[in-house]
């Protein structure tokens, strides 16, 4: 019964037999936990993101059953899969993460420029006219 578990499927190759899991509440199981959870919770927080999949918005999953939700959940986290391993492999050629581009700001003159010529009369100093009734 060696390489089976005890209702029968194989067991894990990765395990050694002589492996034993880390005691529960201890410090080296608090370590590989929150290694653990810090991940999973910040691929979540990744898939979330609204400018890209935006996996937590119905409103950009309408279409309706269980099993169709399901297979457009798994497009969106293989879509999220893919724009990671773009930035990984970005920043491995450049060796610094993109930012994004902004577009340039035009040129704009100066305020004095753009007003009409009625408007720099009226800073000029004279006073307003009479209101009349």
């Amino acid at each position: 019964m060696s390489g089976e578990s005890h209702r029968g499927w194989p067991a894990r190759a990765s395990r050694s037999t002589n492996a034993t899991e880390p005691l529960y509440g201890s410090a080296e199981w608090q370590t590989a936990y929150n290694s653990l959870r810090n991940t999973n919770e910040g691929m979540n927080g990744y898939i979330k993101d609204p400018a890209h999949e935006a996996l937590d918005d119905p409103g950009r999953r309408r279409i309706h059953g269980r099993a169709a939700q399901s297979v457009l959940v798994a497009l969106l986290v293989v879509a999220a899969n893919v724009r990671k391993i773009r930035a990984f492999q970005f920043v491995a050629r450049v060796g610094k993460p993109d930012k994004g581009t902004r577009p340039r700001r035009r040129a704009t003159g100066s305020i004095k420029a753009w007003r009409p010529e009625s408007a720099t009369a009226a800073i000029s100093g004279d006073p307003d006219p009479p209101l009349t009734a």
